[in-house]
């Protein structure tokens, strides 16, 4: 009787298996009728939300185009000079030539920012290639190098 059991399950289980599988593979590959299966980088999106993300991506176009124009200088613009350090000068001398040739504002500012780093000790001899576009601190650490 062992047996008997034991081939039943066995049949039992297989029938059981054999109809799972069926049921699945007949249900699995079917799509609806007019409807196309997506590719796996697509989805559907409604008409609003497309319009949504259309609208973000114009506004996105308007800004990146507004920070490209107020990073855009014109090349007359921008003042470039060579600054030659000769043995003896004084910040206060190469302030006045940086201010004389529009590279900085205010000589003042590029004196007591040289003294507050102590500075004023480590400018270095040499020719230096500046321009308008260069702040005080950049101009600072250029010449102490």
């Amino acid at each position: 009787m062992d047996r008997k059991i034991i081939r039943s399950t066995g049949i039992g289980m297989m029938i059981s298996a054999l109809f799972i599988f069926s049921a699945g593979y007949l249900t699995d590959e079917q799509t609806p009728e007019g409807q196309n299966a997506l590719a796996d980088d697509e989805m559907v999106i409604k008409t609003d939300e497309y319009q949504s993300l259309q609208n973000e991506i114009v506004e996105w176009e308007e800004h990146v185009s507004a920070l490209e124009a107020e990073t855009e200088a014109p090349a007359e613009d921008i003042t470039r000079m060579i600054l030659s350090v000769e043995s003896g000068m004084t910040s206060p001398d190469i302030s006045s030539a940086l201010y004389s040739n529009g590279l900085i504002t205010d000589e003042e500012a590029f004196n007591e920012y040289l003294t507050e780093q102590n500075l004023t000790d480590q400018i270095q001899i040499g020719d230096y290639d500046l321009n308008s576009t260069m702040s005080i601190e950049q101009i600072a650490v250029l010449i102490t190098q």
